[in-house]
């Protein structure tokens, strides 16, 4: 098989993948272009010492830049395979993509590549449209194309559980100083940087049951006397049935199929990632859901009025060159 990828092309698959979602916008990763793939590596630097001692959560965010960048890469006429974990003696090497010429993009390919550019991650109140149920049935397709599982909570139980459950995992994380340090470092105060938490993106939806990361732990509230607008969005569990780095990338593109697609419907997603941060929060979750299989994220989902953007490496940052 013979890669006919141009350089112009590898800069566009590398850049779209730059743009996936990832903890604390870290955007842990960095691929090496060889004659005759596209390596995918962790960049262990990147991972969050506390918050993700086992690299879970680095995972994920490298599965959701191998998504982007096999979506980009069938925008651009290619195919491509890929391989998971091809060297076991090297954990940090998560991917290979070997992209070859194929058939033209149809024009999901390029709506999905498309909707790269306006994802975000929406902290803010979304407003009081539903979801359609052919969108959250899409959702779930997506999810196990990528063999993942997406599960909606929409039982008022469920979402009381998930309600307790945030609101501890939360306020334990908020009494941890380590943890406290450590989000610090990633919410830049004032500076110009090209990862971390802007302060343009730390709204969060005053009105909403679920209870959110507060990454400037001031808990601020509203001063003018008005009541929070409601928030009540759609809330899902991705989930795998394994629990190992293999099913952690799958979970991570699993992750970005699904924002994606809602993106390109006008829907944006937040991760409450507090209840899955802990491995006793999220096999709690797993049993309060009555779940067989392993949750990986919990995302609120909804229609979003505003957007903040989030800064991002270029392309030369994160693309190296090997040559034969």
């Amino acid at each position: 098989m013979t890669t006919i990828t141009s350089t112009e092309q590898l800069r566009q698959v590398v850049q779209a993948a730059g743009l996936a979602p990832s903890v604390h916008n870290t955007q842990p990763w960095r691929f090496l272009a060889r004659p005759d793939r596209l390596e995918l590596h962790a960049e262990p630097t990147r991972r969050l010492q506390v918050l993700d001692p086992d690299g879970r959560q680095l995972h994920l965010s490298c599965g959701a830049a191998l998504f982007h960048a096999r979506a980009a890469a069938r925008a651009l006429g290619l195919d491509v395979a890929v391989e998971l974990l091809p060297d076991s003696s090297t954990p940090d090497h998560l991917a290979d993509l070997v992209l070859t010429a194929g058939a033209a993009p149809s024009e999901d390919d390029i709506r999905l590549a498309a909707a790269i550019l306006h994802r975000h991650t929406f902290r803010g109140t979304f407003d009081d449209r539903p979801l359609p149920e052919a969108l959250i049935e899409r959702l779930r397709l997506d999810a196990e194309s990528e063999s993942a599982l997406l599960h909606e909570v929409s039982r008022s139980e469920d979402v009381l559980e998930l309600e307790v459950l945030l609101s501890r995992a939360d306020a334990e994380q908020e009494h941890d100083e380590p943890y406290r340090r450590e989000l610090a470092q990633w919410v830049p105060n004032g500076e110009t940087m090209p990862d971390g938490i802007p302060a343009t993106a730390l709204a969060t939806a005053a009105g909403s049951s679920l209870r959110q990361r507060d990454f400037t732990l001031s808990h601020a509230a509203a001063t003018d006397g008005s009541a929070p607008a409601a928030d009540h969005p759609a809330v899902f569990v991705l989930a795998t049935v394994d629990d190992d780095p293999a099913s952690w990338l799958r979970a991570g593109q699993a992750l970005a199929a699904v924002v994606l697609r809602a993106a390109d419907h006008g829907v944006q997603a937040q991760p409450l990632g507090q209840v899955t941060d802990v491995l006793a929060y999220r096999l709690r979750l797993r049993a309060v859901l009555g779940l067989v299989s392993r949750p990986q994220l919990v995302l609120r989902m909804g229609y979003a009025t505003s957007r903040a953007a989030t800064p991002r490496r270029v392309v030369d940052d994160i693309l190296g060159r090997v040559a034969v």
